[in-house]
């Protein structure tokens, strides 16, 4: 039995690919020129320390996510643009990505991950360094530190984003837990 991939499956998945990579692109753009520019007063609520919960950067990711929903309105809608589900599709998956490496991996906001990675520990040593600096890299999943960079970011050991839900100020607790035995 041999199996026939059409051109069609293939054309689309390169379609739904060149979406993803294109999001890392644009995923810079915005970060590096909307939410650290005219955007920043949304994005600094990342870039303080934070008891978990909803941040007012959570709304960045609902804004974007409406990019993909009308792309698969047109899609869907308008046979003449029917790629375009196949770009929202890219660009979901660029998302589902996003949520994964940088708010369950790097921020530990939902649950965290017992095990570590080589190539996410990279990620989140890349984006430590845009923390403690607040300038590059920009990039989410293919962030370029130059290497002078990241050796002044591992001369300093704060860690700008602890878990929130270990990391307390001293005689601070967490709404809805008892403090702990003395």
């Amino acid at each position: 039995m041999s199996v026939v991939i059409s051109a069609d499956v293939v054309g689309g998945a390169l379609i739904v690919l060149a979406a993803f990579v294109a999001m890392e692109a644009v995923s810079y753009l915005t970060h590096r020129f909307v939410m650290h520019g005219f955007g920043f007063g949304l994005h600094k609520s990342h870039h303080v320390n934070r008891d978990g919960g909803f941040e007012m950067n959570d709304l960045y990711p609902m804004m974007f996510s409406s990019v993909a929903i009308l792309s698969f309105t047109a899609g869907t809608f308008l046979p003449a643009v029917r790629p375009l589900v196949l770009v929202g599709t890219g660009i979901t998956l660029y998302g589902v990505a996003y949520l994964f490496v940088h708010e369950i991996y790097i921020h530990r906001r939902l649950w965290a991950v017992r095990h570590r990675y080589r190539l996410l520990e990279w990620m989140k040593a890349s984006h430590r360094i845009h923390h403690l600096f607040g300038g590059e890299p920009f990039g989410m999943l293919l962030p370029v530190v130059p290497r002078q960079l990241r050796e002044r970011a591992a001369a300093i050991p704060y860690e700008p984003y602890a878990d929130v839900r270990s990391a307390r100020r001293p005689g601070t607790q967490r709404r809805g837990t008892r403090p702990a035995a003395a």
